[in-house]
């Protein structure tokens, strides 16, 4: 379905153009929600609010592809509506938390939790995109394949979940660092508090935890299972890359596009863990049906 894989790609989209505003300071680019108002010759209209309503007015669009998605579901695939209103809900849930992230002056808190919810909204979208296009597969009817697939997709939601939480202290690392996401606020913004040294070493170990569970799955997939062993390598590439831009980015002092650089890739990681973590399942679910998986009989039913 083309409106689904646009929700996909748009979700992630406005997820990066959210922190473009946090790293270009503008932030308190709008002293008002949601309009724009500008009443203080410290808040004139110019680049930070254009950056921050045009966020707005982008988020907003998002919107478009959802219902026209949800359209297309209640009329024949009536499967996905759970995920589009999960969506839309979240969608209700980011202008809130929009505007309190405005009332409130940017509280890191609330800033952290706008984002994370972006990315719950990823997860869903990610989802519903794979959901809607996933075709049969067919499994080789081979002794150990079921249960081999079955632990393959326990893993790979495993690592869905090392990913989400390497995000989460990253956005704590983020709300302790120098990045305010103003740089008009008549009074200093508030930080998280943590040791920056001592949650960017967590997020750090985290992601080497990470590395080991991906590089024991493509290990555990030598002899075989192309598929798998693709979407790891992938992962692991994507891993990389990210690991490499973290730690340039703390030993170089934290650039805006290198922070910017690690964002986005943090965002590609997560739907492609996602996104193999469901075609995991799809796989898992082929094979516990072969005649194999059930025993020797192939008329003994499924459990």
């Amino acid at each position: 379905m083309f409106w689904t894989r646009f929700t996909a790609l748009f979700l992630m989209t406005v997820t990066v153009s959210g922190a473009a505003v946090r790293l270009t300071g503008s932030g308190l680019g709008c002293t008002d929600w949601p309009t724009c108002n500008v009443n203080t010759e410290l808040d004139a209209p110019g680049f930070h609010s254009a950056v921050e309503f045009g966020n707005r007015m982008f988020s907003g669009l998002a919107i478009i592809p959802v219902l026209a998605a949800w359209a297309g579901a209640r009329r024949a695939r009536r499967d996905l509506v759970p995920l589009l209103v999960l969506i839309v809900l979240g969608f209700v849930g980011q202008v809130v938390l929009g505007m309190l992230v405005t009332r409130t002056e940017l509280d890191p808190r609330l800033v952290l939790g706008h984002f994370l919810l972006s990315i719950v909204l990823i997860l869903f979208g990610v989802l519903l995109d794979h959901r809607a296009r996933a075709e049969p597969v067919v499994i080789p009817d081979e002794p150990g394949v079921a249960q081999q697939l079955s632990v393959l997709r326990i893993h790979a939601w495993v690592v869905v979940s090392l990913t989400a939480l390497i995000i989460v202290l990253g956005t704590l690392v983020t709300g302790s660092g120098p990045h305010t996401g103003s740089e008009k606020s008549g009074e200093p913004i508030g930080r998280l508090g943590f040791d920056i040294r001592e949650i960017t070493r967590m997020h750090s170990a985290l992601v080497w935890v990470l590395a080991l569970v991906l590089a024991w799955a493509l290990w555990a997939t030598r002899t075989g299972n192309p598929f798998h062993r693709g979407r790891l390598t992938r992962l692991i590439v994507l891993g990389a890359a990210q690991g490499a831009i973290g730690y340039l980015q703390y030993f170089t002092g934290v650039p805006v596009l290198l922070v910017a650089f690690h964002v986005a890739g943090s965002v590609l990681l997560f739907a492609d863990a996602v996104l193999y973590a469901d075609e995991s399942g799809i796989r898992a679910k082929a094979a516990a049906s072969l005649p194999s998986a059930r025993g020797s009989d192939p008329m003994v039913p499924t459990p």
